[in-house]
């Protein structure tokens, strides 16, 4: 699985800390990318079959439009399953030594938030390829073009 390793650049309580992030096996990722979808598309959100053509950066771009629309619960769970992929290293000295992430591991809210969206990064193309999975199948069965098939 791909590995990235996160250094917490700001200054404060976390500066220095280091994150890391594996991404999850392709069935579990493509999993949570479409479970993620789904969510986004109950709760509201107008993700179209534009998402599907968007290259990784542009992907990036939608996770306001995907997770500000999902119920609080689904919101959850998708982040949830995201820091399931991430690990604390806690001693530099030791870099063979990763742990799981406990609430204590941070200090400061943007830390949270940086860490949640590098996981977020590592899983995104996964979200690109649920969205070819599913407008094509919603737009067979509408009869339409799936690349005019916005939901």
């Amino acid at each position: 699985m791909k590995t990235v390793e996160y250094t917490h650049p700001l200054p404060g309580e976390d500066q220095g800390k280091v994150f890391v992030l594996t991404r999850m096996d392709a069935f579990a990722a493509d999993s949570w990318a479409r479970h993620v979808l789904q969510a986004a598309i109950r709760g509201g959100a107008r993700v179209g079959a534009d998402m599907a053509q968007a290259g990784l950066a542009g992907l990036a771009a939608f996770g306001l439009e995907i997770f500000g629309f999902m119920e609080e619960a689904d919101l959850d769970a998708a982040l949830a399953r995201l820091m399931q992929c991430v690990k604390m290293r806690p001693d530099p000295h030791r870099p063979e030594v990763t742990r799981a992430v406990i609430s204590a591991d941070f200090a400061e809210p943007e830390t949270l938030g940086m860490v949640r969206a590098e996981a977020f990064r590592l899983h995104v193309g996964f979200l690109r390829a649920a969205a070819h999975q599913l407008f094509p199948l919603v737009a067979a069965l509408l009869g339409e073009d799936a690349a005019q098939a916005p939901l």
